[in-house]
C-alpha cells in the first residue's frame, strides 16, 4: 500500500502534504469533516423521500472524465519536463503545479459544497418546526427590529444597490481568494483556508438542525414599498420557493447542478467573509479592500439575505470558534513576527523596529480578544436564553 500510495502521490494531491506538515493536519481536519457530513447524507438520503435526479448523476460523471483527462495531462506534461533545464521548461513547471494546486483545492471544495447542500435539502424537507417567532424575539432583546433597518436602508437607493451587489460577491470574492493563493503557490495558507470552510460547513449543519427558520422575510412579511430599490426591482430572497416545495414534500429530487442556498441560521455568508478576509491577512493590498467588501456584506446579509442579527452573531462566532478549533487541533504555534491578525510573515526586527512591532502586535492581539470576548458573550447570553425560553 505504501507503495501504491507512493506512485498514485495519494498525500500529495489530497492532503497537500509536498506543502508541508501544517498543510497535511489541515487538509485531514478537512476531509474529515468531508466524510462525516458524507456518511450523514449516505444515511439521511436512504430514508428520506428525496434522491438524485439522473442530472446528477451525468453531471457527476461528466465532472470525473474532466478530472481524469486532467490529471493525465499534469503527469504526462510532468513527466516531459522533468529533466528540460531550459528556462521555459522552469516556467512550464511552476505553471503546472499551480494549476495542480488549484485542481486539488476545488476536489475539497466541491466535495465539502456537494454533501453540504444535499445536508441542507434534507434538513429542510424534514421540516421541522420553524422557530423565527423565537429568533425574532432574540433580536428585540438585543434592540434590533428588522423591518426598520430594511425600511431605513430601502429609502437610500444607491446604498440599498450596494449592498445588494455586496451580498451578491460573496462567491466571486471566495474563488478569487482561492485563485489568489494557488497563483502565489500558498499551499499551506489555502490547506487552512479549505479546513475553516470545512469546520463552518459543519458548523452551518448542527446550526440550521437546532434552529431552523425561514427568515425575518418570510416571518415579517414586509410590504412591497420597504424593499423596492434593492436590486433595482430585481426579485428578493428567491430560495424561498425551493424552501416550501423541500418543507410541503412537492420537490423530492435534488439536482446538484442548480441547488440553492436555504440556510437561514445562522448565516454562511457572514462565516465566508471572515475566512476568506482572514485568508488575506498578510496581503495588505487586498485586505483593506476585501474587509471593506465583506463587511458591507455582512451587513447586507440582514436586509438583502433576509436574515435575523442572530443569524449573523452566531455566524461569526462558529466562524472564530473554527479557527481556533483548527489551530488547537493542528497544534500550531505562532512564530516570532507574526501578528495574530495580520499574520505578517519575515525577518524579526531588530531595534526601534522591535519595539514598534511589539506594540503593534499587543495592540492587535488585545483588538482581536476583545473582539472575540464580546462576540462569544452575545452568543453565550443567546445560548442561555434558548436554553430558558425553548426547553426542547
Amino acid at each position: 500500500m505504501g507503495v501504491n500510495e507512493n506512485r498514485l502521490r495519494i498525500g500529495q494531491w489530497l492532503l497537500l502534504s509536498d506543502y508541508g506538515e501544517v498543510a497535511r493536519r489541515y487538509m485531514l481536519t478537512s476531509w474529515a469533516c468531508v466524510a462525516v457530513l458524507a456518511l450523514v447524507v449516505a444515511v439521511w438520503l436512504s430514508m428520506s423521500t428525496l434522491s438524485l435526479d439522473q442530472a446528477s448523476w451525468s453531471e457527476a460523471a461528466r465532472s470525473l472524465v474532466y478530472g481524469a483527462a486532467a490529471c493525465t495531462f499534469y503527469f504526462a506534461a510532468s513527466h516531459r519536463l522533468r529533466n528540460d533545464e531550459k528556462w521555459i521548461a522552469a516556467c512550464l513547471r511552476t505553471a503546472l503545479a499551480r494549476l495542480a494546486l488549484l485542481f486539488r483545492s476545488c476536489l475539497a471544495i466541491v466535495a465539502i459544497g456537494s454533501v453540504g447542500l444535499i445536508f441542507t435539502y434534507l434538513a429542510t424537507s424534514a421540516a421541522l418546526p420553524l422557530q423565527d417567532a423565537f429568533l425574532a424575539k432574540l433580536d428585540s432583546h438585543i434592540g434590533f427590529h428588522w423591518p426598520s433597518v430594511l425600511g431605513a436602508i430601502n429609502e437610500h437607493p444607491l446604498l440599498a444597490e450596494l449592498m445588494t451587489q455586496a451580498y451578491g460577491s460573496t462567491a466571486a470574492l471566495s474563488q478569487g481568494v482561492v485563485i489568489w493563493l494557488t497563483i502565489r503557490g500558498r499551499g499551506e495558507r489555502l490547506a487552512e483556508f479549505l479546513a475553516l470552510l470545512c469546520l463552518c460547513s459543519l458548523g452551518l449543519a448542527v446550526g440550521m438542525l437546532l434552529l431552523p427558520a425561514a427568515g425575518a422575510f418570510v416571518y415579517f412579511e414586509p410590504a412591497e414599498q420597504l424593499f423596492d430599490n434593492f436590486a433595482a426591482g430585481r426579485g428578493m430572497w428567491p430560495f424561498l420557493e425551493a424552501f416550501n416545495a423541500l418543507r410541503d414534500g412537492s420537490l423530492t429530487q435534488i439536482n446538484i447542478s442548480s441547488v440553492q442556498g436555504v440556510v437561514s441560521f445562522p448565516s454562511f455568508h457572514t462565516m465566508l467573509g471572515i475566512i476568506t478576509t482572514y485568508a488575506l491577512r498578510d496581503t495588505r493590498a487586498l485586505l483593506i479592500p476585501a474587509a471593506i467588501l465583506n463587511g458591507t456584506m455582512i451587513v447586507a446579509t440582514l436586509p438583502v439575505g433576509g436574515h435575523y442579527l442572530v443569524d449573523t452573531l452566531v455566524g461569526a462566532a462558529i466562524a472564530i470558534a473554527a479557527f481556533h478549533g483548527l489551530r488547537y487541533a493542528a497544534r500550531e504555534r505562532a512564530l516570532s513576527g507574526r501578528s495574530v491578525v495580520f499574520g505578517a510573515s519575515g525577518n524579526v526586527p531588530t531595534g526601534r523596529q522591535a519595539l514598534r512591532h511589539s506594540f503593534v502586535q499587543l495592540v492587535s492581539r488585545r483588538t482581536f480578544f476583545a473582539l472575540e470576548c464580546s462576540l462569544f458573550l452575545t452568543v453565550a447570553y443567546i445560548a442561555i436564553y434558548v436554553a430558558l425560553e425553548n426547553p426542547h
